[in-house]
């Protein structure tokens, strides 16, 4: 007998979530692997059909499942990049500033080979992790990807995002990277120039006095 219900949680790090059935009743535990397909990865409010099972510790759980909305789902390499000629742009002209300011001696030589290095990492990270989720398996953390971008990674992760059709989708992770795009960016640019540095610290100490 089939079943419908909506997704009302989804741990996609982890691989599973709980359904909550339309006629009521409780919650019904959802794994990645009892898709019918894998079209898309699952997201909270999608609406879905079931079958009902029994795991081995006797819990039961949801089988066989389909998306309902079938028309509005994607698969895993439809669509374009949707890559964002100016946030491109923002990309390549934060990197040039950080050039510029290694030139002059206002960051540390090495600087530029660390923010690129991070970028290739965090796209390699993006890559192993899209792969992860279609085959089903161990997937990287998205504390793991927040932190690379948080250390400069971010402009990779935007690209990978855009490439591999994974994450952007998600609204509080998208929010947790711009975050992390604004911290990174605002301590670079205050470090990396002096006067901004002097005048932020004399209106943090008048405000201390």
């Amino acid at each position: 007998m089939h079943y419908q219900g909506k997704i009302i949680k989804w741990y996609d790090d982890k691989g599973f979530g709980f359904i909550l059935p339309n006629d009521g009743g409780n919650e019904v535990f959802l794994h990645i692997s009892a898709f019918s397909s894998a079209k898309k990865r699952p997201e909270i409010n999608e609406l879905v059909s079931y079958k009902l099972n029994k795991d081995n510790t006797g819990r039961i759980k949801a089988n066989d499942v389909a998306y309902l909305n079938n028309a509005n789902t994607q698969t895993l390499d439809e669509g374009n990049n949707n890559l964002n000629p100016i946030f491109i742009a923002f990309i390549l002209l934060f990197l040039a500033f950080i050039i510029e300011r290694t030139i002059s001696a206002y960051l540390p030589g090495y600087f530029p080979f660390v923010f690129i290095g991070a970028n290739l990492i965090v796209f390699l990270y993006y890559y192993q992790d899209k792969t992860a989720a279609v085959k089903h398996q161990w997937r990287t953390s998205e504390s793991t990807l927040h932190l690379f971008s948080l250390v400069g990674g971010w402009g990779g992760a935007y690209i990978a995002q855009r490439v591999f059709h994974h994450k952007y989708k998600k609204t509080e992770f998208m929010s947790t990277y711009a975050l992390t795009v604004f911290i990174n960016c605002t301590l670079i640019t205050v470090f990396a120039i002096p006067k901004l540095q002097s005048f932020l610290l004399g209106k943090l100490s008048s405000l201390l006095v």
